[in-house]
């Protein structure tokens, strides 16, 4: 782990359960019986922000063109994979 960056645990808390409680939604954590909405990131990998690539129609970002680490390799919804290196649409 890097000096100065948050702790895996400090940051799931920051964005799932935290924004969860602030709107009262039921998600934000896992548990028997609740969907398993789940992101999977890989905190070594470098890449490069490409706003062509976003799937948005939005191309703002204050990224654009910047290397960063860091990055989403996984992500389930309702127990489906929608996101993942080799499944680039979202069913």
């Amino acid at each position: 782990m890097r000096a100065g960056v948050l702790t895996p645990a400090t940051l799931v808390m920051r964005l799932s359960a935290a924004p969860a409680g602030i709107f009262r939604l039921p998600g934000g954590r896992l548990a028997d019986g609740q969907p398993a909405d789940v992101t999977v990131i890989d905190p070594e990998v470098s890449w490069t922000c490409d706003v062509a690539a976003f799937r948005s129609r939005s191309r703002n970002s204050p990224f654009a063109g910047r290397p960063l680490r860091g990055r989403a390799t996984l992500t389930i919804v309702g127990g489906k994979v929608v996101h993942s290196p080799e499944r680039h649409e979202i069913p």
